[in-house]
C-alpha cells in the first residue's frame, strides 16, 4: 500500500512530537479538519498493512504513539529502504541520485526494481524528473547502449548533485537511501568523517551537524565522478586566486589525501564545499578576509535600524554572528551554490513581518558582493535578526506597508512618493512602481496609492499626482480612518466662514476660504524638509531661462527648452531624444496645474548632473483646451537632489496670480526674481 506524501509528513510530525494538537497540524500544513482526519485514516491503514500499531487518540484529542513507532522513526535505527514507499517527488530525487552517482549503465528495469514500482510509474516519474533538471540547464537522455544519463555542464551537474543529496538526506530513511543507491561504503564514509574532524581542528571551527554528516557523502561521490572522468571543464566559474589563498584550500588536502591525481579545478571545487558550509562556531576569522564584509553588514544593520525605527541591543554580538554566517554565504552566492533550505517555509511564517525590511536593508552587502542575494539567503539573515530581537526582548512596532503606483515618468513618481512619505510618516513606503512593475511585484503590502485604478485586493486610494495642502489634509483623514478606524477631525471651512459672517462682513469670501485652508493645513501637515540640496532658484537661473514668442511644435519646444542644459553639459542629445520619444505630445500627466509642463526622462538616458531649464512661450502651446506658457525640462541624477526644487515648482504652478504675472514679463532676470522669491 502506498502512503502519500502529505500523510507521510503528518505521520513523521506526530511521531516526533506526540504532544502536537490537531489545530497546530491544520495551521502548519494549511489543511482543514476533514483533510487531517482523512490523512489519519490513510496513515492507520498503512500502519496496519505493514504490521505496525495504529495511532490512537485520547478523549482530549492527544495522540497515543506506541513505542514501536518511536523506534521505527528514530533517526539512528537502520531500516532497509524497502520498508517505505517514497512519493513521486521523492522518487524523482532518488532517480537523480542514482543517475549522478552510479558507475554502471542504468535501465528502466534498474529504476523499477530499486524503487519497487512498475516501469510505467518510472516513465511517469521521468517526466517530473526532467522538469527538475531543466532548472539546471541539463537533460535526461536514453540510449540502448548506455541507458539513461544526464547530459550538460559538469558544473551544473555538481550543483544538482549537492541539492539532491541534501533533499534525499532530509527524507525518511534518507541516509539509508544514499548508502544503498550511491554505492558508498560505511568504511569510506567513516574515514571521511574522521578527516572532516581533522579539517575542523585545522580551521579552528565547528561545522553544523547536517554538514558534518552530509559532506562526507558529497566528497565521496565527487571523488567517484572525478575518477570516472567527469571533470569540471568550464573553470572560468572559479576564481583561482581568491580560493587558493584560503585556509580551506589547504584543509581540502586532508579530504583528498588518499586520492591520486586530482586536477587543480577539482581541488578548488572541493575547497568551495568547505567555504560554503555553514559554521556553528569559529575561534577566529582573519581580519583581512572580513574587514569589508563586516563593514557592509554593519551598514546593512544600520539601514535596518533606520527603516524599522529601532536600536539593536548587543549590536556587536549580532554583527559577529552575521559575519560568521555570511562568510560561507559569500561563496555560496558568488558561485551560485545556494540551495532551497527546507527551513524557509517555517521561517517565513514566523518572521514574515520583518522580512521585507531586512530585504530592503541589504543593499550595502549586495554592493559589496556584486550581485543580488537569493531569497533563501535573505531569509536566513531574517532568522538571525528576528531571533536576536526576540532574545534581547526587543519588539518592532511594524509599520503598515504602502506601494505608490505611478504610470508616468521618474520625476513625477518620485515626487508623488516623496509627498506621500512626508504625509504618512507612520507607513513604510516601497520605492514607486510603474503599473507593469506593480503587476509583476511579489512584495507584501497593506495599501496602494495610485492616480489610476489598479487591480488589487488591498486598500486602494486614488490620488492625484499633484495635490494641494488641503487635498493632502483630506487624503490623510480618509486614509487614517480607513486603515486605523480613527476619525481625524478636519475643519469645515464653509461652516467656519458661515460663523464668521454672523459677526463680521466678508468682502472677499473666496480669498478668505483659501487663506483658511492654507492655515489649517499647516497646523496638521509637517513642513517639507528644507535640508534638500537644491532650491528652484539654484537650478533655474537666468542662464537656463529661454524666452520665445512661439514654436512650431511640442517637439521643438522640448529641444529649445533643453538647449541651456545641453550647452552646459548637464544632459546629452540622447536625453532630448528620449524625452521626445517618451512624450510625442504634451500629455496632461506632465502638466502641473495646467500651467507648467515638465518633460523629463530617466537619469540613465543621458543625465550628467542635476539641472532644470525653463522655456516661456508668449503664445503658449495647446494642451487639450488650455494653453501652457511654461515648459521646465528636468534632469535628475537621483531621487533626492532635485526634489525640493520640484516641490517649490509645484507650489509655484498652483499660484495662478504669480503665473499670470510671469506671462506678462519679457525679461529673464525679472522672471528669475519671481522664482527666487518663491524658492524660500
Amino acid at each position: 500500500m502506498h502512503l502519500d506524501e502529505r500523510s507521510n509528513l503528518i505521520l513523521k510530525r506526530v511521531v516526533s512530537n506526540p504532544g502536537i494538537s490537531n489545530t497546530e497540524l491544520e495551521r502548519k500544513y494549511h489543511l482543514s479538519r476533514r483533510q487531517i482526519s482523512y490523512s489519519f485514516t490513510k496513515i492507520n491503514d498503512w500502519l496496519k498493512s505493514n504490521n505496525y500499531p495504529k495511532i490512537q487518540r485520547t478523549n482530549g484529542g492527544k495522540f497515543i504513539i506506541d513505542p514501536l513507532l518511536m523506534e521505527l522513526f528514530a533517526e539512528k535505527v537502520e531500516h532497509s529502504a524497502g520498508s517505505y514507499i517514497p512519493s513521486e517527488k521523492e522518487r524523482a530525487q532518488l532517480v537523480l541520485l542514482m543517475l549522478l552517482s552510479s558507475e554502471e549503465e542504468l535501465s528502466l528495469l534498474h529504476f523499477s526494481s530499486s524503487l519497487s514500482v512498475s516501469k510505467n510509474t518510472v516513465l511517469r516519474d521521468m517526466k517530473y524528473t526532467q522538469k527538475i533538471v531543466n532548472g539546471y540547464h541539463l537533460e535526461i537522455v536514453y540510449s540502448r547502449m548506455y541507458g539513461y544519463d544526464i547530459v550538460g555542464s559538469e558544473w551544473n551537474k555538481r550543483k544538482l548533485l549537492i541539492e539532491v543529496l541534501r533533499t534525499v538526506y532530509d527524507m525518511y530513511q534518507g541516509e539509508t537511501y544514499i548508502q544503498a543507491y550511491t554505492g558508498t561504503s560505511r568504511e569510506e564514509i567513516q574515514r571521511l568523517k574522521e578527516q572532516m574532524e581533522k579539517v575542523e581542528k585545522r580551521l579552528a571551527l565547528q561545522f553544523i551537524d547536517q554538514k558534518i554528516k552530509l559532506l562526507p557523502y558529497t566528497i565521496a561521490i565527487l571523488l567517484k565522478r572525478i575518477k570516472k572522468g567527469n571533470l569540471i571543464k568550464d573553470s572560468y566559474h572559479i576564481d583561482y586566486e581568491e580560493l587558493s589563498d584560503t585556509k580551506e584550500f589547504e584543509a581540502a588536502e586532508i579530504l583528498i589525501e588518499d586520492a591520486a591525481c586530482i586536477p587543480k579545478e577539482e581541488r578548488l571545487f572541493i575547497t568551495l564545499q568547505l567555504l560554503t558550509s555553514n559554521v556553528l562556531s569559529s575561534q577566529f576569522l582573519r581580519e583581512e578576509e572580513t574587514l569589508e564584509l563586516k563593514s557592509s553588514l554593519k551598514n546593512s544593520l544600520a539601514l535596518f535600524e533606520k527603516k524599522a525605527c529601532i536600536t539593536f541591543k548587543e549590536k556587536e554580538k549580532l554583527l559577529q554572528k552575521l559575519v560568521l554566517h555570511m562568510k560561507p554565504a559569500y561563496y555560496r552566492i558568488k558561485y551560485q551554490l545556494t540551495t532551497n533550505y527546507s527551513i524557509i517555509e517555517k521561517v517565513s511564517e514566523e518572521f514574515e513581518a520583518i522580512h521585507y525590511i531586512v530585504k530592503d536593508s541589504l543593499k550595502p552587502f549586495e554592493t559589496y558582493i556584486g550581485c543580488s542575494i537569493p531569497e533563501s539567503e535573505v531569509m536566513f539573515i531574517t532568522v538571525f535578526i528576528g531571533g536576536h530581537l526576540i532574545n534581547s526582548g526587543e519588539t518592532i512596532q511594524l509599520k503598515k506597508r504602502a506601494v505608490v503606483v505611478c504610470p508616468n515618468g521618474v520625476s513625477i513618481s518620485h515626487l508623488m512618493e516623496h509627498t506621500l512619505r512626508d504625509l504618512f510618516p507612520e507607513f513604510y513606503f516601497y520605492e514607486a512602481l510603474s503599473i507593469r512593475e506593480f503587476e509583476q511585484s511579489k512584495a507584501e503590502f497593506d495599501m496602494v496609492f495610485s492616480p489610476v485604478p489598479v487591480q488589487t485586493s488591498k486598500h486602494l486610494f486614488i490620488v492625484e499626482q499633484f495635490i494641494t495642502d488641503f487635498q493632502k489634509l483630506q487624503l490623510r483623514q480618509r486614509v487614517i480612518q480607513t486603515i486605523f478606524g480613527l476619525n481625524t477631525s478636519v475643519v469645515n471651512i464653509e461652516q467656519l466662514i458661515s460663523v464668521i459672517e454672523k459677526y463680521a462682513k466678508v468682502d472677499q469670501k473666496s480669498q478668505l476660504q483659501k487663506a483658511l485652508q492654507d492655515y489649517f493645513s499647516l497646523q496638521v501637515l509637517n513642513e517639507t524638509s528644507k535640508n534638500q540640496e537644491y532650491s528652484l532658484a539654484d537650478l533655474i537661473t537666468p542662464e537656463t531661462i529661454v524666452l520665445r514668442d512661439q514654436v512650431e511644435s511640442w517637439k521643438e519646444a522640448i529641444s529649445i527648452a533643453a538647449a541651456p542644459l545641453l550647452h552646459k553639459g548637464i544632459i546629452t542629445e540622447a536625453y532630448i531624444d528620449k524625452m521626445q520619444e517618451q512624450y510625442p505630445s504634451m500629455s496632461p500627466h506632465i502638466v502641473l496645474r495646467l500651467n507648467v509642463a515638465i518633460p523629463h526622462a530617466s537619469p540613465e538616458d543621458g543625465v550628467q548632473a542635476v539641472g532644470m531649464s525653463l522655456l516661456k512661450l508668449k503664445e503658449g502651446l495647446l494642451c487639450g483646451e488650455q494653453k501652457v506658457h511654461f515648459i521646465v525640462v528636468i534632469a535628475a541624477i537621483d531621487k533626492k537632489k532635485h526634489l525640493n526644487a520640484m516641490l517649490q515648482l509645484m507650489k509655484l504652478a498652483e499660484m495662478n496670480g504669480v503665473i499670470n504675472e510671469m506671462k506678462r514679463l519679457n525679461e529673464k532676470y525679472k522672471i528669475y526674481e519671481i522664482i527666487k522669491t518663491h524658492s524660500i
